[in-house]
């Protein structure tokens, strides 16, 4: 165990010193980049960075081309001071892009992709988007319509309006998330009953099933590797704690507890590339956050991981080019740092 700490310590941050707190890293699918957001509390602005992992180059703000007017007139004053850019989703490795979110405009959210414009844009926020694994289309959360519904957006076909996929007057829907085989989401409705985890089988179909049927919370869906099975958070055993379940796509099976009181991630829960497992962040402030991973088949084997961050938060874990598992987390700080005061996003390899 010593000899583990003593590794971790030696682990330097994958991100620069920011005055603001580094959130939601993401790996793309390949390992290859890794992105992170800063969050400026004070001046209520989040910036989007992505950066080649292991690069000696510096990281890549990344911010839609819009005039200073324009968002000068929105919110009176500094132009960039007040801009979100957040939500990136990668593409699939072959096409080498992303899409992100942001209040680029004075009046709504778009969606953005890198290196090109405004997608599908319409009065009405855009955002949550989800790339799905064969880059063919794009899921996302808009209100254009009024309500938080969600649609699909046919890449191969420019111009073409997007495909409602919901639109339950009573609800808003979230977290888009894909299956692997790019044919089903799970999502979440949001009302003001509770959230439930939803899925739809085929998207060229759409007819929304309910996975959970529980009173409370549950949200922020993820599929497993092999698309059998969803990870989720709930609050049905406690309103004052997360607790993290998963059940299978089909609904042949209650959803079964893993484990309890865990930090939400920002993108749901992580699970191995193998699918034989998920890395959490376990919710302790006496040992102050550490980051666990728990067996999906025997979760009384859960283990910390010893990776030598504290302060934890937002995670990811993939494969990347060498073979190993990596996780990128935002953390405070190392367990030997004399200074923990803003989040930063630490990458190391697990197994």
């Amino acid at each position: 165990m010593l000899l583990a700490v003593a590794a971790a310590l030696a682990i330097e941050p994958a991100s620069p010193d920011f005055q603001g707190h580094c959130q939601s890293p993401r790996w793309s699918p390949d390992g290859r980049w890794l992105s992170w957001e800063v969050n400026y509390l004070e001046r209520q602005s989040v910036e989007l960075y992505v950066s080649v992992f292991g690069s000696s180059s510096p990281p890549r703000k990344v911010a839609p081309s819009v005039s200073t007017s324009t968002i000068a007139a929105g919110f009176g004053g500094d132009s960039t001071a007040r801009m979100v850019v957040h939500e990136l989703t990668f593409s699939p490795p072959a096409l080498n892009r992303f899409v992100y979110a942001s209040s680029g405009t004075a009046e709504d959210y778009d969606l953005y992709l890198d290196g090109a414009g405004a997608l599908a844009a319409a009065p009405g926020a855009d955002d949550g988007a989800a790339w799905s694994p064969d880059g063919k289309s794009l899921a996302f959360t808009s209100a254009r319509t009024g309500e938080g519904d969600l649609y699909l957006l046919n890449l191969a076909a420019p111009g073409t309006p997007p495909l409602k996929l919901s639109g339950d007057a009573n609800a808003a829907e979230l977290y888009a998330a894909w299956a692997p085989n790019s044919k089903s989401l799970a999502f979440v409705g949001h009302t003001r009953k509770g959230d439930s985890v939803w899925v739809i089988d085929d998207v060229s179909f759409p007819a929304p099933r309910a996975l959970t049927k529980w009173a409370g919370i549950q949200t922020r869906p993820s599929f497993s590797p092999d698309g059998a099975s969803i990870a989720f958070y709930a609050n049905h055993d406690a309103d004052e704690r997360f607790d993290l379940y998963v059940a299978p796509v089909d609904g042949s099976a209650e959803p079964r507890r893993l484990v309890n009181d865990v930090v939400l991630n920002a993108h749901g829960p992580s699970w191995t590339p193998d699918g034989k497992a998920i890395v959490y962040v376990r919710h302790d402030d006496d040992t102050l956050n550490p980051v666990w991973r728990v067996p999906v088949a025997e979760p009384e084997k859960a283990k910390q991981l010893p990776i030598g961050t504290v302060g934890n938060a937002d995670l990811d874990v993939v494969r990347r080019p060498d073979g190993k598992t990596w996780v990128a987390v935002a953390a405070q700080g190392r367990l030997g740092d004399a200074v923990r005061d803003f989040r930063r996003v630490y990458a190391m390899a697990v197994e």
